[in-house]
């Protein structure tokens, strides 16, 4: 079906049916925009207006304010037939959290031995408001689509989580907590093999790639680190950038190695 599911006052079987009409004609686009954190696949803003638009809605975000503790958001989820809201929920960026309003941070890195944690603390800087505003919006538009549309994310039968992505920790949510000895020496899970290492180093040193911002995009802390899933595109990018690319002596690499990725494809 190649036309939007209007959400209109329907039966049972009707909305059922619309659902799952709607989780066809946006599945693609889902899946292809979830975020991997941790070996776990979520849902991230874009996925969550897709469902919105396939339902025949449009999902927004209003009363945006400085709050006790934070920075809040609405986010709400409307027809666009009549401009009534379905859905409606909050969006909250916490002072509590390192990533947005600076801090110390517990964090880890790969040791020496294969699969060992080191955990330390990381200091990390406030961003700047605007940006602290922009993902609380973020936060309130997807809050608001997954109450009205969750179920839909489960017909689509494609492993992911329905919690929104960019409510999500960097380490996920049992890293985040500091994690306890026992899970600091277990082997990280849907890590790369050292093939895929080797492969996609090479390629970064044949591109003159920018490593750091390549771990940026790919949400990782090293390539050593990356998720299998996140090395599947990346190889892809990689290699497409080495046939395009014409040779280069490497002190004239720049910061548009990665062009083709925008801002979008970052977590805020």
């Amino acid at each position: 079906m190649n036309a939007l599911v209007t959400v209109e006052q329907q039966n049972n079987v009707e909305t059922y049916r619309a659902s799952t009409d709607a989780a066809a004609l946006c599945k693609d686009i889902v899946v292809a925009t979830a975020s991997d954190i941790q070996g776990r696949r979520y849902v991230c803003v874009e996925g969550w207006q897709a469902i919105a638009v396939a339902h025949g809605c449009a999902a927004s975000a209003c009363k945006v304010e400085r709050v006790p503790g934070g920075v809040r958001a609405i986010g709400q989820v409307r027809r666009m037939s009549d401009g009534a809201v379905i859905a409606e929920a909050e969006g909250f960026v916490g002072e509590d959290e390192p990533t947005w309003f600076g801090g110390t941070m517990r964090s880890w890195k790969w040791g020496q031995q294969r699969g060992e944690k080191i955990w330390y603390d990381k200091e990390l800087p406030k961003r700047p408001d605007y940006a602290i505003r922009a993902m609380a919006q973020t936060r309130a538009i997807s809050r608001a689509c997954r109450s009205a549309f969750a179920h839909v994310v489960v017909m689509m039968n494609a492993g992911l989580s329905t919690t929104p992505a960019e409510e999500v920790p960097f380490e996920g949510f049992d890293e985040a907590r500091g994690g306890s000895e026992q899970e600091a020496s277990a082997p990280a899970p849907d890590r790369i093999t050292e093939a895929q290492w080797n492969e996609v180093t090479a390629l970064l040193e044949a591109t003159s790639s920018d490593v750091a911002k390549f771990c940026e995009v790919y949400r990782c802390k090293s390539v050593r680190e990356m998720t299998t899933a996140a090395y599947e595109r990346a190889i892809v990018k990689l290699k497409e950038k080495l046939a395009k690319s014409s040779p280069l002596p490497a002190d004239t690499a720049t910061d548009a190695e990665f062009s083709d990725i925008t801002e979008d494809d970052l977590p805020y």
